[in-house]
């Protein structure tokens, strides 16, 4: 028997299906989402306060998935004022060069032609390449368009939708690099996209590298209490329609009748939800061990299984005196040690100093926090110790080349991903402080997804963080856009009473 009952289970606490709740409860639904041992972002070590993930948020201004979002939520006004644009928007270290990428055009033209004399109108012509791309597939992303397409009708639909934007949403088009004429400014582009896209960036689409340039050109934001206070916002609003959200509970099983999911049973707490339906909103694999093993559809999980990542995104937290930190540093930073190498290990770090003064850094880590990530070039289900330890020792001794006196006021480096074996006490990988990095997306996801939304269960989607990951932050607002989607077709709220509220 089922102590409750819900239109809509969301398992996880990924920032993608705490959006989708927050839109699926204004429509109507009883929603309930439940925490499934979700870690906070923030944590302490030896007196500092670190990030175990990047927070780079982008496109409040100049995406039209961010902003529908946040329109249908009534967040248009609070998320106006709560973010805070960086400037300059990025630093930029190559062999011998070192420039700001700023989204004031004439400090933009004075650091190209400082360091790269003769380089902006070639830099021009990418970026009006990269903004007509990203004008040309605004609307096809608006729409209820769902990625990629299920039956017949859907894929015709799908046909239909990208009709004169073939060369955009195919991994195979290409991007026109030539249009930039430098390999300096070639790799400044691709090393940042790289770090913002969760799918390797020669197999994703030309429209993911346009719509995150664009984005970022428009700005980085820092969010006043990071992560944590944007997840709070959305639960807030779930709270608000009368759904719940049990972050201490999780999810041990769930019930499945003839392929589809009955009902979810909590673990410690020996209670049970009755559902119409259940999304999973933590790592795909990880929420379908949830599954009794007698029920899965077994193809459908093979096939999920051989989705497999090419590289690792992994995290290194510095504590160090802030004095230590360059004066004229940059709050993020990318560098690429030689540009016509693999941007991967020490060739290519994201330095980010997540507690940077400004007016959005209350509840941020401290200044004197350097946060690098790094790529773990190995292919599979999760890297090996090997390969991750070389990667740290890789980035650590590029962060020592560009800071030369680091090591004198080091005082601490956590790896999240690297922790203490409980038996051995000998160092050990913890996957889940990993981010994987797709080596190819899944057809007709507009190449920025290896994933599908719908799933070989009749009432069970996913929308984790991990759904439309090629288009980063942007992607998560999509994500949870075509989970909604595929929710209203498949759940109908029969309720007379509920108003017939439906997305603009």
């Amino acid at each position: 028997m089922t102590q409750a009952w819900y239109n809509i289970v969301v398992v996880g606490t990924d920032l993608t299906g705490l959006i989708y709740a927050a839109l699926a409860a204004r429509l109507g639904y009883r929603v309930a989402v439940v925490g499934q041992g979700a870690r906070p972002n923030l944590y302490r070590r030896a007196g500092h306060t670190f990030a175990r993930r990047p927070e780079r948020f982008y496109g409040m201004a100049s995406s039209p998935v961010v902003a529908r979002v946040l329109g249908e939520l009534s967040l248009a006004i609070e998320m106006k004022n709560r973010p805070h644009m960086i400037d300059p928007t990025l630093q930029v270290v190559l062999p011998g060069r070192r420039f700001d990428v700023s989204g004031h055009r004439k400090h933009w033209e004075r650091e190209l032609d400082r360091e790269l004399p003769g380089a902006i109108e070639a830099a021009d012509r990418f970026e009006g390449w990269a903004r007509t791309a990203t004008q040309r597939t605004n609307e096809l992303l608006a729409s209820e368009a769902v990625f990629p397409p299920g039956g017949m009708r859907g894929r015709a639909l799908y046909k239909r939708s990208i009709e004169g934007i073939e060369d955009l949403v195919s991994p195979q088009a290409g991007v026109p690099w030539s249009l930039l004429g430098d390999a300096g400014l070639e790799a400044m582009v691709k090393a940042t996209v790289t770090h913002l896209s969760g799918i390797a960036p020669d197999a994703a689409s030309p429209l993911a590298t346009a719509r995150l340039w664009s984005h970022l050109r428009a700005g980085l934001y820092r969010i006043q209490g990071g992560l944590e206070e944007l997840k709070a916002v959305f639960i807030r609003k779930i709270r608000e329609q009368s759904s719940d959200y049990r972050p201490d509970d999780a999810i041990s099983e769930v019930v499945v009748k003839r392929g589809k999911v009955r009902a979810v049973v909590l673990g410690e707490r020996d209670e049970s939800f009755g559902c119409e339906l259940v999304v999973g909103n933590v790592e795909p694999r990880h929420f379908f061990q949830l599954f009794p093993r007698e029920d899965r559809e077994d193809e459908f999980h093979a096939q999920l299984t051989g989705v497999e990542p090419g590289g690792w995104f992994v995290t290194l937290n510095l504590g160090v005196d802030p004095k230590v930190i360059p004066r004229g540093m940059g709050p993020e930073l990318v560098a690429v040690r030689d540009p016509g190498a693999p941007l991967v290990g020490g060739n290519c770090l994201w330095i980010s100093r997540p507690g940077a003064a400004g007016p959005g850094a209350e509840g941020r880590p401290s200044p004197g926090v350097l946060q690098v990530t790094t790529i773990v070039p190995t292919r599979g289900p999760a890297p090996t110790m090997a390969a991750t330890q070389r990667a740290v020792d890789e980035a650590l001794g590029e962060v020592r080349r560009i800071v030369p006196w680091l090591d004198q006021h080091l005082e601490v480096v956590d790896v999240p991903a690297i922790v203490p074996d409980p038996g051995t006490g000998r160092p050990m990988l913890d996957p889940d402080e990993l981010a994987p990095i797709y080596a190819a997306p899944r057809s007709q996801t507009l190449g920025v997804s290896a994933f599908s939304g719908a799933t070989a269960y009749r009432n069970v989607l996913l929308a984790s963080d991990l759904l439309f990951s090629g288009l980063g932050f942007e992607g998560v607002c999509l994500a949870a856009l075509q989970t909604l989607h595929l929710t209203r077709r498949m759940v109908r709220l029969k309720s007379s009473l509920r108003s017939e509220r439906t997305l603009s």
